[in-house]
């Protein structure tokens, strides 16, 4: 009678494969989650070249002027979004809006070119009244709000200032003030600009020469240089040195905006030196 002991694992054995796997896993599953979102994330910047075209479009058909932030708007009651019977700005219920989107839908034609697949909130509405569009991109607040046409002659440096940036949040716009830690509420609303997490917390924008790139915010709003006499510095957002040193509002322009704009001054979630309490 044979006495041969049939060959197989030990327990031990067992163990030991299963925590190399375990390992492997722990190494392997974060790479493949950056893998995906470096490739959602050159998907987004594709789309915010196709809308940053259909502006340059829609200039050439309006004698070099951009699309407005908002274009029109009616009072809305608040339960349509409204802020007792007023306007409704940066609510997805608004039923009336037309912003920069739907003016510049003919050129793009088609509402998918305005989501972007790795922002956490687009599949929620903008304010626009037409709810085809989703959460995802905004144009820049600073030189962008307003009712006020943007001719392409006003712009000193169009090639280093941005037009279109990743947004979070329902609004048309989004301006340097919602990333300030000395602004009262700022790095309480939340993160307002889509961060690329996989990607060390880059963003894409879009400028307004036509061009798209790849930056994180703090080089966005930093200095071009130290301050200096008017005209001679200025940041990415749009903010140019202008000897002005004493505004206390949230939306200071100038030079003062500048200083604000610095790393040390940013909410911390967008890698500057502010830390929320």
């Amino acid at each position: 009678m044979s006495n041969k002991r049939t060959a197989g694992f030990t327990l031990i054995e067992l163990l030991v494969v299963i925590a190399i796997i375990a390992i492997l896993a722990a190494i392997l599953f974060p790479v493949f989650a950056q893998a995906r979102e470096s490739a959602r994330m050159t998907s987004c910047l594709s789309n915010m070249k196709q809308v940053g075209l259909s502006w340059l479009m829609y200039a050439q058909d309006y004698d070099e002027t951009f699309p407005l932030s908002r274009a029109f708007s009616l009072n809305e009651p608040p339960e349509l979004g409204g802020a007792n019977g007023g306007g409704c700005d940066c609510d997805s219920n608004c039923t009336t809006n037309i912003t920069w989107r739907e003016e510049t839908l003919p050129y793009v034609k088609n509402y998918g070119v305005y989501r972007c697949p790795s922002n956490p909130n687009n599949d929620q509405a903008t304010e626009d009244r037409d709810k085809g569009f989703k959460i995802s991109y905004g144009t820049n607040g600073v030189v962008m709000w307003g009712w006020d046409p943007l001719k392409e002659a006003s712009l000193n440096r169009p090639a280093e200032t941005v037009m279109l940036l990743e947004s979070t949040w329902a609004c048309a716009d989004l301006g340097d003030w919602v990333a300030r830690g000395n602004t009262p509420t700022a790095c309480v609303w939340g993160q307002g600009f889509n961060m690329h997490r996989g990607r060390g917390g880059m963003m894409n924008w879009a400028f307004f020469d036509g061009h798209s790139k790849t930056y994180n915010l703090v080089k966005v709003f930093s200095r071009s240089g130290p301050r200096g006499a008017v005209g001679t510095t200025y940041n990415l957002i749009g903010r140019e040195e202008d000897g002005n040193f004493s505004c206390s509002t949230e939306n200071c322009s100038g030079s003062v905006a500048l200083d604000q704009d610095q790393s040390s001054n940013i909410c911390d979630f967008y890698g500057g030196g502010f830390k929320t309490q």
